[in-house]
């Protein structure tokens, strides 16, 4: 369903004649919760182009959005980058996914080279936000400020001393696992335990023993939707008690999906933008409104098509501030001018130096219905 959605509006888009090229490389390819996410960044992107598309274009050029299926592999993104610069002719780059494929086209200085930007990425390790990239303007807050403000809830408003962690085997596991750490120690408290998982495990069965036989009064999962889905599960059936909070990577409708209302129902979950009911600020009401239809009857994670819908709207606004004929040049320049930049209740701030365009963190609920609740 999904991918039928972006091919219809990438054909709206080709059919007329487009000669403004976005580009945009995220895995897009199978049913993995990081190929959903990835699909749902792309449909974002995409509604906000064809709303422009349909509106005349820029300046009356229509925009072309390549979108490029990079199957979470951070050597794909990198060559997927070099073809939408160097074949694909793209003015700039929207909404990726990954922490290590970001690493990869950092590393590469790519984006330096060709003097292009990226607007946003899924993606919020520290090592990539600092010190980025010139060309990296980033839209969400990074996954150190997350736990920062759950930190905050549980330990200083709540008063829970021994929080736990589950952590996937990676590096957004072990920046994260060491972050928590320094957070509780500012606070003169230590982790009640770890529990580790291998991110192609299909069973977390041994983790949710752990973390009963533990018994701690909370548990921080630094986990993408499916693992930690299947850890709420076997946690919940262990007779596990805990209170279970999550960072924005894990997409609550996935977990919904996969192990169904009721076992979500409590599960708290750090977001880095606005929710997307909030319909008292203008910037939800516009984005509820370009993505009422394509999102009727779809489970697309509706955080991560926020997230894509985001950076198109700040690619388009650089777009037509660089004027007619824009370059790449033109649109960097613009960028670095987005100083507190109000979409609609919603900031972005960059300028000459700054790249970080947001701190917002905020903490939702799933309920017993399968909503969100604040």
């Amino acid at each position: 369903m999904l991918r039928h959605l972006i091919a219809c509006l990438s054909l709206t888009a080709a059919v007329a004649q487009a000669n403004i090229v976005i580009g945009q490389s995220v895995p897009t390819d199978g049913e993995s919760s990081t190929a959903i996410a990835g699909r749902a960044l792309a449909l974002g992107a995409s509604l906000y182009f064809n709303r422009v598309n349909a509106a005349g274009g820029i300046f009356g050029e229509k925009i072309d959005h390549q979108v490029m299926d990079d199957g979470h592999d951070p050597k794909r993104t990198l060559a997927n980058t070099q073809d939408l610069i160097n074949k694909k002719h793209a003015l700039a780059l929207v909404a990726y996914s990954g922490s290590l494929n970001m690493h990869e086209v950092l590393n590469a200085k790519v984006l330096e080279t060709a003097g292009i930007p990226l607007i946003g990425a899924a993606a919020a390790s520290e090592d990539i936000r600092n010190p980025g990239s010139p060309y990296f303007f980033q839209t969400r807050a990074g996954y150190r400020q997350e736990l920062q403000r759950l930190v905050k809830l549980l330990a200083d408003d709540l008063g829970v001393t021994r929080i736990a962690v589950l952590a996937q085997q990676d590096d957004y596991g072990n920046s994260g696992v060491a972050d928590l750490k320094a957070e509780l120690q500012k606070r003169h408290l230590s982790l009640a335990g770890t529990a580790w998982y291998d991110r192609k495990a299909q069973d977390l069965g041994s983790a949710a023993q752990q973390m009963t036989k533990l018994n701690p009064e909370a548990i921080l999962l630094i986990s993408v939707s499916t693992p930690a889905a299947r850890f709420i599960k076997a946690y919940r059936e262990s007779g596990g008690s805990a209170q279970l909070y999550g960072l924005s990577p894990i997409q609550y409708e996935g977990v919904i999906q996969t192990i169904g209302k009721q076992s979500a129902h409590g599960l708290g979950l750090s977001q880095v933008f606005p929710y997307p009911d909030d319909t008292r600020l203008r910037f939800i009401r516009e984005f509820r409104q370009d993505s009422e239809a394509a999102l009727k009857d779809s489970d697309a994670p509706r955080y991560a098509v926020l997230e894509g819908y985001l950076s198109a709207r700040l690619a388009v606004e650089a777009i037509k501030r660089a004027g007619k004929n824009p370059t790449r040049a033109g649109v960097y320049n613009a960028l670095t001018g987005m100083k507190r930049y109000d979409l609609g209740g919603f900031v972005i701030n960059f300028d000459e130096t700054n790249r970080l365009g947001s701190n917002f963190v905020d903490v939702v609920m799933v309920s017993s219905t399968g909503a969100l609740a604040r």
